[in-house]
């Protein structure tokens, strides 16, 4: 199956960046402006933002008290998008006095910059100010605090959730998230759950989004609780034909021998419950071992999909080794809760 991306994934350039970056916003704004508003809100740390018409009545005017009022507040946000660390001064300069010049009404303007890594809290105190001087308010955020917005944005939207991986795996892709060692992506196990935890090797259908790129750590979900955790080492597409197992694609890191048996162990094991599974590709994820924790979903309901986490802010610590190993991780969540 051909795979088809809501966004362009095969392009280096910033401006693919800036242009994917806006569209993922208009897929929430088209959602609910509410929704899009609870996005720019986080991004410019809880300042007041408005967006669409309000709807009022008999509001007085100065010589009358119309029955009805239709308005909406003007609303100017402008992003700068690096595909990289840095934001400049000449460039911020720059854009502040441009906005400036074009005269917007007060509290309207919004200029944004979005980097890699976090900007020192020194430079952007003093973009603050400058940009501040001239009615603009600036805020300075990685990515991977803009996806924290949207994934908090859309969760409780299942048609907005494939268009949010998407994107994460074209930023990912781009190099975008530095903080991947930080991050746990939780998937939901049904019957598989024994094979899984057996052979280190969880597996989906081919044509879905990659999750290695955006987490080193994967983890099962089954009736209300990540039960297991384990450190990703590979992820390959493979399948089965007249018996052997094809590799078609080695996609993180080469695939040893040992990877090659339990792949194929699963799939054998697979075959008992899933209809012509080893005939279809699918995609393999190995982890180093998987490790018991207790990590419980507290919020009613199960998880409708798999969901990423930060692994330090779950486990309530400031930051976590990029050498982490997953019996640490393990630890650390256990008896943990998420909503």
């Amino acid at each position: 199956m051909t795979v088809l991306n809501h966004f362009q994934t095969y392009s280096q350039r910033e401006n693919h960046v800036t242009n994917n970056t806006m569209l993922m916003l208009r897929h929430v704004y088209r959602v609910a402006p509410r929704l899009l508003e609870g996005v720019l809100k986080a991004l410019l740390n809880d300042e007041e933002v408005e967006i669409g018409p309000r709807f009022e009545q008999q509001v007085g005017a100065a010589h009358s008290v119309p029955d009805a009022v239709l308005s909406q507040k003007p609303l100017n946000l402008y992003v700068e998008a690096k595909h990289g660390d840095g934001l400049y001064d000449d460039q911020l300069e720059r854009h502040i006095r441009s906005i400036a010049e074009e005269g917007h009404p007060s509290k309207s303007a919004f200029l944004i910059g979005l980097t890699s890594n976090s900007t020192n809290d020194d430079e952007e105190e003093r973009w603050q100010k400058l940009a501040l001087d001239r009615g603009i308010t600036f805020a300075s955020k990685t990515y991977s605090e803009l996806l924290g917005a949207l994934r908090s944005a859309c969760s409780a939207h299942p048609e907005l959730q494939e268009i949010l991986d998407d994107y994460q795996s074209f930023i990912a892709g781009e190099g975008l998230l530095p903080n991947q060692h930080r991050t746990l992506v939780a998937m939901l196990c049904g019957r598989s759950w024994r094979e899984n935890i057996k052979y280190g090797a969880y597996f989906e259908p081919a044509y879905r989004n990659p999750k290695w790129r955006q987490a080193h750590f994967l983890g099962v979900y089954r009736q209300k609780r990540i039960s297991h955790i384990g450190r990703l080492v590979a992820a390959a597409i493979c399948r089965k034909a007249d018996g052997k197992l094809i590799v078609e694609l080695e996609e993180f890191q080469s695939l040893s021998d040992d990877h090659k048996r339990r792949i194929d162990a699963t799939m054998r094991d697979a075959e008992a419950y899933f209809t012509d599974f080893s005939a279809e590709a699918h995609r393999f994820y190995l982890v180093d071992t998987f490790v018991e924790t207790d990590l419980r979903k507290e919020s009613s309901g199960g998880m409708m999909g798999h969901r990423y986490f930060d692994i330090p802010e779950l486990g309530e610590v400031d930051r976590l080794s990029q050498v982490a190993s997953s019996e640490d991780v393990a630890l650390m969540l256990s008896g943990k809760n998420y909503k």
